[in-house]
């Protein structure tokens, strides 16, 4: 997967960090100039140098506070739980009182703006680079595929813990000291890193149209609509609305490619490869499976897009979209491989890989499994016995007139052996070849062919020693036993236990 390429956000990036120098030479001039026009003593000097002298030595609180939010983003952390005093526990309590100390004296001394502009601008920068380069580690390479998980971590320990402890922080400091709107000024510590950890699910779904990219996006959809309580219960209404924004838009991409998901999945690369001549599970099966599977362990958000995003009308409440779609798929899935199957020119072969392939797909979804959603094993196991060991059974009937001479019954039941050990012994060569998914299915496939063929096999062994009682040996080629073991050593294992991944490794094991 090519990484996406993130130079827009990273141009924005700097770009904001331009205007926020610039911002602060603005507020340097402002500052001088207020303290000349309006006070013009040594006093308003003396405060405003306390004040920044205080969130200096807030500010050195900042490393330590990174090194515990990285440990919570880079371990095994599921959950993140909510913890709004996770700043301010980080921090020593007379470092908060200082600055909320200087902080009323600042404004009290008719700095409000400027006090408050400062601080904004000051915790905005911290949270921009704690997020982006050291949480999410965009560093200089952009925004990758594989930083999907880490994003998910990141955004929900910003909004559960980074975002609900400066909240509190802020309301600690400039408690009872500001006319001007708290959730105003929050919003503005927040939004430039929050507006860039939206751009990064925005920038990567607008460049996903593959199969495997859907359950990345779904990752992405199902993160921001977890988190909209949060963002509700911070944010001005405008940051709420961007956030929905996004996460509507995750879901309508979600929507459009699981709607082509049949074309993803099938009509790939690995599917217009040739089928193994030994009847093995085919690469397009090997891919289609994992999608398939990821889509069932996806069903409840893919169930949740297609209704809230829908393009057609629902059938009803009780009728699962996801599942009408499901089904159609794996109709699909089927007529592709029979259509895959048509090279084979022995009817047995032909559907011994069709056994194989819907086996392939049954072991993979287990308890996901609905008969509704492709025909059963069992169909194509009987199409293969049909076409293949009923042909071999039917050598060992005796259909014998009972006016007939005992010695010309007899002689007809030894060519019926003889015919029958060489139809037997040339069906073991050709299917010992063949190569069946798993152990489980050889097992089935072999006690489904024994039950066919041993009642038969016995009852003519019996007429013929009645008939050969002396010399009977000369023509049996095989015995019970012998029967068995023959049945036994058919097929070889593909050893295709599980698989979800890319079908290269799969293609040198034939």
């Amino acid at each position: 997967m090519a990484r996406l390429e993130m130079s827009s956000v990273q141009s924005s990036f700097t770009i904001s960090a331009e205007n926020q120098y610039l911002e602060e030479q603005r507020i340097i001039i402002r500052v001088d100039s207020q303290q000349h026009e309006n006070i013009n003593t040594r006093s308003g000097t003396n405060l405003m140098q306390l004040f920044m002298t205080c969130m200096d030595e807030l500010k050195h609180n900042n490393s330590n506070i990174a090194k515990m939010l990285l440990k919570k983003v880079t371990g095994n952390y599921k959950l993140v739980a909510t913890d709004h005093n996770f700043i301010v526990d980080a921090i020593a309590v007379e470092t908060i009182n200082h600055l909320h100390k200087a902080v009323k004296s600042v404004v009290d001394a008719g700095f409000e703006k400027v006090c408050s502009e400062l601080y904004v601008n000051m915790r905005k920068e911290w949270l921009e680079s704690l997020l982006i380069n050291k949480l999410l580690g965009l560093g200089k390479t952009g925004f990758q595929d594989y930083m999907i998980g880490r994003w998910i971590k990141v955004f929900k320990v910003a909004l559960r813990i980074l975002f609900p402890s400066e909240r509190r922080l802020y309301d600690l400091v400039f408690s009872e000291s500001t006319s001007i709107s708290s959730d105003i000024c929050f919003t503005k510590v927040c939004h430039g890193s929050t507006r860039e950890l939206l751009n990064f699910a925005d920038l990567f779904a607008n460049r996903i149209t593959s199969a495997w990219g859907l359950f990345k996006i779904l990752d992405l959809f199902e993160t921001i609509d977890d988190l909209i309580p949060e963002f509700e219960s911070l944010f001005t209404v405008s940051l709420v609305n961007e956030a929905i924004k996004i996460k509507n838009k995750l879901g309508e991409i979600s929507r459009d490619i699981f709607m082509e998901f049949e074309n993803l999945i099938f009509l790939s690369p690995v599917g217009e490869l040739d089928c193994w001549v030994d009847g093995g599970v085919h690469p397009m099966t090997c891919g289609a499976a994992g999608n398939i599977l990821l889509a069932f362990w996806s069903r409840q958000n893919l169930e949740k897009v297609l209704r809230e995003y829908s393009v057609v009308v629902a059938d009803g409440a009780g009728k699962s979209l996801f599942h009408s779609r499901m089904e159609l798929i794996m109709e699909q899935f089927e007529r592709n491989l029979e259509a895959k199957s048509q090279i084979y020119e022995d009817l047995a072969l032909r559907y011994f890989f069709m056994m194989n392939n819907i086996n392939h797909i049954e072991y993979l979804l287990e308890t996901f499994w609905d008969d509704r959603l492709c025909k059963n094993t069992r169909q194509y196991l009987e199409l293969y016995c049909k076409n293949s060991w009923e042909k071999v059974i039917d050598l060992l009937k005796m259909d014998v007139d009972e006016s007939v001479a005992p010695d010309s019954k007899a002689d007809l039941t030894k060519d019926k052996l003889n015919l029958f050990n060489q139809k037997f012994k040339e069906m073991c060569r050709i299917q010992s070849k063949w190569r069946v998914f798993n152990k489980q299915l050889k097992k089935q496939i072999i006690i489904y062919v024994e039950n066919m063929l041993m009642p038969a096999y016995e009852n003519l062994i019996a007429k013929f020693e009645n008939g050969f009682a002396k010399n009977a040996d000369e023509y049996t080629m095989y015995g019970v036993s012998d029967i068995q073991d023959q049945l036994n050593n058919l097929f070889l294992s593909q050893d295709v236990e599980f698989v979800r991944g890319p079908v290269r490794n799969q293609l040198v094991s034939y």
